[in-house]
């Protein structure tokens, strides 16, 4: 998703580590089982997902200049509108729309109704639900524990359920989003969500006056929301936690569009004029010295995920969808090592996007 949608490329942003403080949900958050850390916290990635507005594409890996999707579905036949999916750390996929969540066990190859596996009816006791029946889900994501979280504007409301699923369960943990007296307020329009192998949650939100910003929440989630200092146009990200401590190389934080200045002026001096990049970060990020990218590359991505083991990082293109394939850590004026084109139309290859990988 983007601000001009949202939450954009191993765009992303996860980061700042600024510690938080208060209660912000509604009621004590149960303890979820402990996250599990490196050094292997999930098996090698086999296969790299695309979501182009509603139309999955996937493609084998590794990736090469002539790679083709292996299979394109409808994620969810006959909705009318493009739901939410989120992939699992073991290959599992979640489709929802406004009132059920579908959960499909690899191999995945089809979502039609006869290949569901598990249907869960949202319900009050699972997220928040308005006069006519329905949530209004602008993300779900797994977290490492390959626990499913819910990010609903209504209400603002970021929930968990906990693994294993059934049928009729409840949220084992809720927050409470943009607060007044927390350091979240006012920002009450939820993007998208990430979390990193600690299970510390990162989500960007926006406030009335349309800024928005990356947050964290940390484990076990009792806390609100913290700032990253970042503002963001785009908020898909990535921060060092999420790779392997075998990577030789591992970029820090990567954003799919920073929109700032690319240095920090001298005293008396104006600032320099704003860019408009994708861009990665070293860590910890330091508000104090000002947020300024280390490497940048003179483009913007719509979405993207990294691949620790083979330090990659996969991006689409947000004029058009192209799938690109970049080394990690990025260099000035980086390059990209694979392009693949997008083969949905031109108004879904730049709408609603989102890269997963699956063992």
């Amino acid at each position: 998703m983007k601000i001009s949608t949202v939450f954009a490329l191993v765009v992303a942003v996860g980061a700042a580590i600024l510690a938080v403080s208060g209660c912000g949900s509604s009621g004590p958050a149960p303890i979820t089982s402990p996250p599990q850390g490196p050094p292997n916290p999930t098996p090698p990635a086999k296969w790299l997902y695309i979501d182009h507005n509603g139309t999955f594409y996937a493609y084998a890996l590794p990736l090469h200049a002539d790679s083709k999707p292996e299979r394109a579905l409808a994620e969810w036949p006959g909705l009318g509108f493009t739901p939410a999916i989120a992939v699992g750390p073991y290959g599992d996929v979640a489709v929802s729309s406004s009132t059920e969540i579908r959960i499909f066990h690899p191999p995945i190859v089809s979502f039609e109704r006869s290949h569901v596996d598990l249907s869960i009816p949202l319900t009050p006791a699972i997220t928040e639900i308005n006069p006519s029946g329905n949530a209004d889900l602008v993300d779900t994501e797994y977290d490492p524990n390959d626990n499913l979280w819910l990010f609903n504007n209504i209400g603002a409301e970021i929930s968990e359920l906990r693994t294993p699923f059934s049928r009729n369960m409840q949220a084992s943990v809720t927050i409470g989003f943009g607060q007044p007296g927390s350091k979240a307020a006012g920002y009450t329009s939820l993007g998208e969500g990430r979390f990193d192998v600690s299970a510390t949650l990162y989500v960007y939100a926006t406030n009335g006056a349309g800024n928005s910003r990356l947050f964290k929440i940390g484990f076990p989630y009792a806390k609100p929301p913290g700032t990253t200092g970042l503002n963001l146009d785009q908020a898909d990200f990535v921060d060092s936690s999420q790779y392997l401590p075998t990577a030789k190389n591992p970029a820090d934080l990567l954003l799919g569009q920073y929109v700032g200045p690319l240095r920090t002026p001298k005293p008396g001096s104006p600032p320099s004029p704003p860019v408009d990049v994708m861009s990665q970060f070293n860590e910890p990020l330091q508000p104090t010295k000002g947020l300024i990218p280390n490497e940048h590359v003179n483009t913007v991505v719509g979405a993207l995920i990294a691949d620790p083991p083979r330090e990659l990082i996969y991006t689409l293109q947000e004029t058009s969808g192209e799938l690109e394939v970049f080394g990690l850590p990025l260099g000035g004026g980086a390059k990209p090592v694979i392009t693949l084109p997008c083969l949905d139309s031109a108004s879904n290859c730049t709408a609603h996007e989102h890269l997963f990988l699956a063992p």
